[in-house]
């Protein structure tokens, strides 16, 4: 038997914009308008609102940080469809070797270099 009563209710993630997050978001920040009167506004929840006003350091637009630009990322592509071309067997461990080579040398991005 599960521990989870089969009457509670799942709240339905609200459905709305990431720039109508922004827009409700810099209202407040700015005093144009409440929390409240943004929510109305612009469509957004109101916790979701005051939470990215409290806490500045929040992202907006969630999700998984990437390593590479889509510029960088098209010619990591390019390479497998070369090396595929030329005949080198494309398997799990070398497309990982190849991938997280070319990952390292081109990224910019501070969570690759050593400390």
């Amino acid at each position: 038997m599960s521990a989870i009563s089969k009457n509670t209710k799942v709240r339905q993630r609200g459905l709305y914009e990431k720039q109508q997050l922004i827009d409700a978001v810099t209202s407040v920040f700015d005093g144009e308008m409440t929390s409240v009167d943004a929510s109305k506004f612009y469509n957004v929840p109101q916790g979701t609102i005051r939470t990215h006003v409290n806490n500045v350091t929040l992202g907006i637009g969630a999700g998984r940080r990437v390593y590479l630009n889509e510029e960088k990322e098209g010619y990591l592509v390019d390479l497998f469809k070369s090396l595929e071309v030329i005949g080198v067997r494309l398997t799990k461990s070398v497309l990982k070797k190849v991938m997280g080579e070319y990952i390292t040398r081109v990224s910019d991005d501070p969570r690759l270099k050593s400390k």
